[in-house]
């Protein structure tokens, strides 16, 4: 009896777990067949796609799948009867709501809105308040751009509702399409809270209405509901706008993270002078050493991206001093950037290369990165050429370009600053041999037109080569000096090497290289002196430039009247000349 009780189980058992699998493999059949279908619908064949989806009904009968494909195919191809033939044959075996939504769509389409009203109506009235089908029945108004009514069952869902806030994104975006702005921004202030705060000032942002007109909005809104998000939303809209101290003033009263998350935003949209205004404003206020020493990090930072490197350097150093001296700490990276910027300031404004030196070798305990190292090594260079230890700056250089390691721009870079380093040793012949090794290929590169280009021009109109040993380390200085931006010896470098040369032509190319110094470095006066100088040659080769660099100097100077003679001269002389369209263009502006 036991035995056959037990079979009798293993059969049911065998007849199920069979229909279980035939179960399984039909509806593998059926989603591959599906695909096949919707490639054929994306193909843009449209008549296979309809042929394939009634084939897969005929064997697999009712499937809600592939009636729903159907349905989406026959709206899309605008098989309209088709469609409403085949919704009524299949509508009990779709969901109620499916088939609701679908015949008022189908109506839309038909052009028959009073017809789908009505049936709207009706739904409504049997499903009594169903949210989630209002927004459906709105979306397909929406999508068929009958906006008025798409707000119409909105607003009438949120009067059932009894929520003043239900479907204000769905509203807002409505409002939008309809360039009803102003409805559009209530409605965006309606979802605002912490969480929807960043999609909210994005879509305000992207309102039809001037910055001037929100923040007007918004204040009389704050009024009414004083809550964060909506002072944070004015100060940033302040912000935008150009009213920094405004937004500065409004996020004081939020506290120190709001200033800190403003100054993080400033310093985002380069408005450096109000970042470092909030975190100063913080730093007031502060008494964790640790906060302290990351504020102060932070502030010098922004200094030095305003390039006011006297302050960044007072804070640089003071982090420094409390990095030492106090258990508090700092991400390396932070720590690499003061050291290293204190050396660029010192090289580069104090022109104090030993104490540079003495912060490129701290970074160099903080740099991890190969690149960060480099850029150390290059710099630390430029300090021994500045203090005229050339073989140790040669030394480094050489190390860079030897060294596999580090990539083909570092390499450039470190061959265009030997070359200077043997240009300002004054080994012409061995910068010249450099020059040629390391840019056979390449004469167009940024770095021949560089110091490279500059020694050739020099050697070549100067006749280096031939010249006495005086003037050789006349124009030697001169190349020092200019490199290192000291005027006062460069003028007396100029005037030893115009007593040396008799020949015009280099003295008018010299007298061209300190006038377009001076004008570099801002130094207009002194560029106008020399400028003139050349000027006074009737036949030197530079005088359409050197006209139109007078000129430019003038106006750099404010003395606009002075300018606008040169520039009448130029056109007189030069009609045609390189700088005649733009001298026109300035002349216009200075007349405006």
């Amino acid at each position: 009896m036991r035995t056959t009780n037990f079979i009798a189980i293993i059969a049911v058992f065998i007849v199920l777990f069979s229909s279980t699998l035939h179960a399984v493999d039909d509806q593998a059949i059926l989603q591959v067949k599906l695909r096949a279908a919707l490639n054929l619908e994306q193909q843009g064949k449209s008549f296979d796609a309809e042929n394939a989806y009634k084939q897969l009904l005929e064997n697999f009968p009712h499937n809600r799948q592939v009636i729903s494909r159907l349905i989406y195919l026959f709206l899309r191809t605008n098989q309209l009867d088709s469609l409403e033939k085949f919704l009524e044959d299949e509508k009990d075996y779709l969901t109620s709501n499916y088939y609701e939504i679908t015949k008022i769509e189908l109506l839309i389409k038909k052009n028959q809105l009073d017809e789908a009203k009505k049936y709207v109506d009706i739904l409504l009235k049997k499903a009594k308040v169903n949210i989630s089908t209002l927004r459906q029945i709105a979306q397909v108004y929406q999508r068929y751009h009958l906006y008025d009514d798409a707000v119409e069952l909105y607003l009438r869902a949120r009067k059932e509702s009894k929520n003043s806030i239900v479907f204000a994104q769905e509203l807002a975006a409505v409002y939008q399409l309809q360039q009803r702005s102003y409805d559009a921004l209530d409605e965006y202030l309606n979802t605002l809270d912490e969480r929807t705060y960043k999609n909210v000032r994005y879509r305000l942002e992207k309102l039809d209405l001037s910055y001037e007109e929100i923040i007007s909005v918004l204040e009389d809104r704050f009024e009414q509901e004083p809550v964060v998000e909506l002072q944070e939303l004015i100060g940033e809209f302040y912000i935008l706008s150009g009213q920094y101290q405004h937004a500065f003033e409004i996020y004081k009263t939020l506290g120190n993270d709001a200033l800190i998350k403003l100054a993080t935003l400033a310093e985002k949209q380069s408005l450096y002078k109000l970042a470092i205004q909030c975190l100063s404003e913080v730093l007031k206020v502060t008494e964790d050493t640790q906060t302290i020493l990351y504020l102060e990090i932070k502030i010098g930072e922004l200094y030095y991206a305003l390039t006011d490197n006297a302050k960044a350097y007072w804070y640089y150093n003071k982090v420094i001093d409390h990095y030492q001296n106090t258990k508090a700490s700092l991400p390396q990276i932070l720590i690499f950037n003061a050291y290293r910027n204190l050396a660029y300031i010192e090289l580069f404004d104090y022109k104090n290369p030993v104490q540079s030196q003495k912060y490129l070798e701290n970074a160099l305990d903080f740099a991890s990165a190969l690149s960060d190292k480099a850029e150390l090594s290059i710099l630390l260079s430029q300090c021994f050429l500045q203090q005229g230890d050339y073989l140790k700056s040669e030394n480094i250089l050489t190390d860079i370009i030897e060294n596999r390691k580090f990539k083909t721009d570092v390499k450039q870079r470190a061959q265009v600053k030997l070359i200077e380093t043997e240009i300002l040793k004054g080994d012409f012949s061995l910068a010249d041999t450099l020059s040629l090794e390391f840019f056979t290929h390449d004469y167009e590169s940024a770095y021949v037109n560089d110091v490279a280009t500059m020694y050739r021009t020099m050697q070549n109109e100067l006749n280096l080569k031939k010249v006495d040993d005086s003037v050789k380390k006349a124009a030697l200085s001169f190349l020092r000096d200019m490199y290192f931006n000291n005027n006062v010896s460069l003028s007396e470098d100029f005037v030893q090497l115009s007593a040396e040369l008799q020949d015009s032509a280099s003295f008018a190319y010299l007298t061209l290289q300190i006038a377009d110094h001076f004008y570099k470095w801002g130094e207009y006066a002194l560029a106008i002196e020399h400028y003139q100088k050349l000027l006074k040659q009737e036949d030197n080769t530079y005088r359409e430039y050197v006209y139109y660099m007078t000129a430019n100097a003038l106006n750099q100077l404010d003395l606009n009247d002075d300018a606008l003679v040169y520039y009448t001269d130029y056109l007189l002389e030069f009609p045609q000349g390189t700088f005649a369209p733009d001298i026109r263009l300035r002349i216009k502006k200075l007349n405006s």
